[in-house]
């Protein structure tokens, strides 16, 4: 026998999936990027160094040689407007060994330069080279950042423990990428300790596309996996923010009730029930009764 409390975490209205984007540099690839996701609807989060804008190179780390060009400041403010900004270091520097102060420089510059440019706090970050350490990750939490991205594929959809670790999904040219779309779309039974909802998370940068000339291989995914209500299409932000509500629930005693006391409602169930209920901001809800296993 097992008593299974249906306080599980479920995304906005009930939705078990939600996919999210992550995209490096801040460059003149992005514009195309933003076109597609724009056109199926998808909201992605865009990693910007405000001490590198309007800066013009190339790249190519063994591949085809490919502009790498930095947006200017003017032009960032209106083409990641309808999705999420978040910082990736002043000069994209790897923050590995570097002493506390200088992790400090390198991040709440990045995260002064955004903000005044946008207007509002930006608390996302995604390292530079997908690097850190001890002393980086304490640097991250005294400048107030709330999640930071790795570049670590775990091939899998669980919910980060640790959002300063926040490991992807996988890379967009990951070569099980769509064998893993499929597998996030489908409604088979999908167990996780902490929540029974799938959190698929792909991440890169825009210039590669150009290097492997596969823009119609992300157009492909990106429409596969759009334009569908099961799904909750988000940003890195409002993925934490939402979590972090859920983890700020309190609990009556006997596991009946619950209390929100966040301005975002949140929304519980199980992972042996289709049943689930919503917790509204300031308020309690009664949860599904448990299911006896």
């Amino acid at each position: 026998m097992s008593l299974q409390i249906n306080d599980r975490m479920l995304f906005p209205q009930g939705r078990r999936k939600a996919f999210t984007l992550s995209y490096d540099d801040g460059i003149t690839q992005d514009r195309r990027l933003i076109a597609m996701l724009d056109k199926y609807g998808v909201k992605a989060t865009f990693n910007l160094n405000p001490g590198l804008f309007g800066q013009h190179g190339t790249v190519a780390a063994g591949k085809k040689e490919v502009p790498h060009i930095k947006v200017t400041a003017e032009e960032a403010a209106q083409l990641y407007a309808g999705h999420e900004v978040a910082a990736h270091g002043q000069y994209h520097s790897c923050m590995v060994g570097m002493d506390s102060v200088r992790c400090v420089e390198e991040i709440l510059e990045s995260r002064k330069g955004l903000e005044k440019l946008l207007g509002r706090p930006v608390t996302g970050f995604a390292y530079a080279f997908g690097a850190y350490d001890q002393t980086t990750l304490a640097a991250m939490a005294a400048c107030g950042i709330s999640y930071g991205r790795t570049i670590t594929s775990t091939h899998k959809f669980e919910i980060p423990g640790n959002f300063l670790t926040w490991d992807p999904t996988c890379h967009h040219n990951d070569e099980t990428i769509f064998d893993l779309a499929e597998e996030f779309l489908s409604d088979g039974f999908y167990f996780s300790l902490l929540s029974p909802a799938k959190l698929f998370y792909i991440w890169g940068h825009s210039y590669e596309f150009d290097q492997c000339d596969n823009w119609d291989h992300m157009e492909k995914l990106v429409k596969m996996v759009a334009g569908r209500d099961d799904v909750w299409y988000a940003t890195n932000g409002e993925i934490q923010a939402y979590t972090e509500a859920y983890r700020r629930l309190i609990y009556s005693a006997d596991s009946a009730v619950a209390y929100n006391p966040s301005a975002i409602p949140v929304y519980l169930g199980g992972t042996f029930t289709k049943e689930f209920i919503m917790v509204p901001p300031g308020g309690t809800a009664r949860l599904v009764p448990p299911i006896d296993m």
